[in-house]
């Protein structure tokens, strides 16, 4: 199973980052062993939130091989031609190494702060990811015709974030290239709504599987708990729990986790990293 680290949205004081900060973080990701580097993605909640793809531009210039991507991008947010050209351009700036989780999101706020259609998202999210996928083959739109380089044709894979809707998650085993499921973040689902999601996209085909937004916050002083089918899926757990519980996920059948904390050290991550027992050899 693959394990990937978020990058931090701010400093501990509330400043953003410099660039140099986010590619020496992405590059101490990297060493520390995990094999991604994911951000996610909200407009209107109030605080500001970077461009995540601006953040993983930065993080693939400082990095090799790690994987890069979003978990989720809020499409229906956007205008799906300009997007098409920011993701073949990071899409050929990575060397193909971007995956580009997509959404509705699951916040009004959002939607309110850019006066877009909260009630028809979901439409609004299947035909703006036809138009994106058409432009990244090399199709024209209507006007538009990006004409994509020859080693971007095709442009990133797409994963679907769906939590747990049926109908999502069949088309995203049918149509795409990933699910992408919640664990304990924001509009996060059980340890039970995981597995029985997971057998959904199984059935119907579906190959990658990722439970996202798995939030990281390790102390001696939390009390122990087990992990239930009614658990929210988490790392804010005591550091000895951390690891059965990658293992957990692991032995429902995902294949990626990806770990979220939004102020972040160096330190704490090669910490993680050798909690996780990421440099030996894993499944």
């Amino acid at each position: 199973m693959r394990i990937a680290f978020s990058l931090p949205l701010r400093r501990a004081d509330g400043t953003a980052p410099t660039i140099a900060e986010i590619m020496s973080m992405a590059r101490t990701i990297e060493e520390a062993g995990f094999d991604g580097i994911w951000i996610g993605d909200a407009i209107g909640r109030g605080r500001i939130f970077p461009d995540p793809l601006q953040w993983l531009v930065a993080a693939a210039a400082a990095t090799e091989r790690v994987e890069l991507g979003i978990a989720a991008y809020i499409v229906p947010l956007r205008n799906p031609v300009e997007l098409s050209q920011r993701l073949l351009t990071i899409h050929a700036l990575s060397g193909g190494r971007f995956r580009f989780g997509v959404g509705t999101g699951s916040n009004e706020r959002d939607f309110k702060a850019v006066g877009g259609d909260w009630q028809n998202r979901f439409k609004t999210l299947r035909e703006d990811l036809d138009v994106i996928k058409r432009l990244c083959r090399g199709e024209p739109v209507g006007d538009a015709n990006l004409e994509p380089w020859p080693n971007a044709i095709g442009g990133p894979p797409i994963m679907i974030g769906s939590w747990t809707s049926k109908l999502w998650i069949r088309r995203a085993a049918r149509e795409f290239d990933g699910w992408l499921a919640s664990g304990g973040g924001p509009g996060g689902t059980t340890f039970n709504d995981m597995k029985e999601g997971l057998a959904l996209y199984r059935a119907a085909g579906g190959k990658r599987a990722i439970v996202a937004t798995v939030s990281v916050g390790l102390s001696e002083e939390l009390p122990p708990e087990r992990l239930t089918h009614e658990t929210r899926f988490t790392l804010r757990c005591r550091p000895e729990e951390a690891l059965p519980r990658l293992r957990a996920a692991e032995a429902l059948g995902y294949d990626d986790v990806l770990l979220r904390k939004d102020i972040l050290s160096e330190d704490e991550v090669h910490r993680l990293g050798e909690l996780l027992e990421l440099k030996k050899p894993r499944g």
